[in-house]
């Protein structure tokens, strides 16, 4: 039987209070599906199922993944050498899908923001190789010598465990019981699987090279082929995408959100009409007060970055079809405008390329202040110059910030 995730948090919760389980709850989370199509309790995979437009797990392999949890939590089991990869110190991929690379990064964590920091050495598990010791030391100096935020983070939490209630130090090693390392181990094999699969297009079965790309970069084209519709999540190539699902023609424009014309028309047929290369999952809107009319169809990332400013959106003004999109708003589109946080991203854009001081010629950063008539102040910092401090002010009235807007119409209309 299906059951909402609600109510599937609200089970989970109630039979895992064991300590290194007080967020597992908490990934029975729609964001979570993204990646996979499946949610994690410890090495169990749970499918999600989405029906109108909520997602749903089977309630039987629920039932079972907390049950194997439990039992873990009750009886771990025998401590066990961590092995933890000491030459790997990498900091930006440190995680990916490998959770030992990530109790590693928080052990180095930990001890960088430690009022009394133990020496490189001290992290180190007992018998390491001379060659990896010193290879070792010397990238844990620097990385315990960089400063660190503070703490109050959030725990690591991998596949629902909260990783480090059960790591320990014992005898110069650090060790976890052999229970929780073969569920962690369970837990990255059946996510590295489910993840390469994800990663295949549903339409000709191609797949991206992202050898040579960072961790970070294979998350983002993870999530570029990835789309998200009524029946859930699904893998297309823009070319595939592009066949599949036809270029939005405008037949939503100057309808309101909150129409039943809107409700009653699916945005998920459609192509994305900011990337073009995903199918879209939802009708974008103006969020302006008193504008509230549909932009068009957009692809998740697409309409969450938009709100962020993230992705495209930081340098939309070279995006023809961006603008475009921002434009299909009657409102916006009557009035000759953009909404306010696109105005400010593209004067400091429009600065940045054109605000200098005395003969330097390097950009300078920028941040803006709202004026009353629309237009911005701008404290600008040249960083250029070491050793010394490069500040001024410029005033953009709105005149000059719709003059702006005007120019960047033209150019993309």
């Amino acid at each position: 039987m299906l059951i909402p995730l609600a109510a599937a948090q609200a089970i989970a919760a109630s039979v895992l209070t064991a300590p290194p389980l007080r967020f597992a709850a908490a990934g029975l989370h729609s964001a979570f599906v993204r990646d996979t199509g499946h949610l994690y309790l410890g090495a169990a995979a749970l499918p999600g199922v989405k029906r109108s437009g909520v997602w749903h797990v089977d309630q039987a392999l629920l039932d079972g993944a907390l049950q194997q949890l439990a039992a873990v939590a009750a009886k771990p089991g025998r401590l066990v050498p961590l092995g933890l990869p000491w030459t790997q110190l990498n900091r930006d991929s440190r995680f990916d899908d490998d959770w030992r690379l990530a109790v590693q990064g928080e052990l180095v964590d930990r001890a960088a923001r430690a009022r009394r920091r133990p020496s490189a050495a001290d992290l180190l598990d007992a018998g390491l190789g001379p060659a990896e010791q010193r290879l070792a030391v010397k990238e844990l100096s620097r990385l315990l010598g960089a400063a660190r935020e503070p703490d109050g983070r959030d725990p690591l939490v991998v596949a629902g465990v909260v990783v480090m209630d059960v790591v320990r130090r014992r005898a110069g090693r650090w060790s976890i019981p052999e229970r929780w390392a073969d569920v962690l181990d369970r837990w990255r094999a059946e996510h590295v699987a489910l993840l390469a699969r994800a990663q295949r297009c549903a339409g000709c079965g191609a797949v991206e090279d992202r050898s040579s790309r960072t961790a970070a970069a294979r998350a983002q084209q993870n999530r570029d082929w990835r789309s998200s519709g009524a029946d859930g999540w699904i893998t297309q190539c823009p070319a595939c995408a592009g066949g599949e699902h036809p270029l939005y023609g405008g037949s939503m424009r100057g309808v309101r959100y909150t129409s039943e014309r809107r409700r009653a028309t699916r945005a998920d047929g459609y192509l994305c009409a900011v990337c073009g290369l995903r199918r879209a999952a939802a009708w974008d809107h103006c969020h302006e007060p008193g504008h509230d009319f549909v932009r068009g169809p957009a692809c998740g990332s697409c309409n969450q970055d938009e709100r962020a400013q993230k992705g495209l959106w930081r340098n939309f003004w070279n995006h023809g079809p961006a603008v475009r999109h921002l434009l299909e708003c009657t409102s916006c589109r009557t009035a000759g405008t953009l909404p306010p946080r696109h105005l400010s991203a593209l004067a400091a854009a429009r600065l940045r390329a054109t605000a200098r001081h005395d003969q330097c010629t390097a950009e300078p950063l920028a941040v803006l202040e709202q004026l009353p008539d629309g237009g911005f102040l701008a404290r600008l910092e040249c960083a250029a110059h070491p050793g010394r401090e490069v500040r001024w002010e410029e005033a953009v009235g709105g005149v000059r910030v719709t003059g702006w807007v005007a120019d960047l119409v033209a150019e993309h209309s």
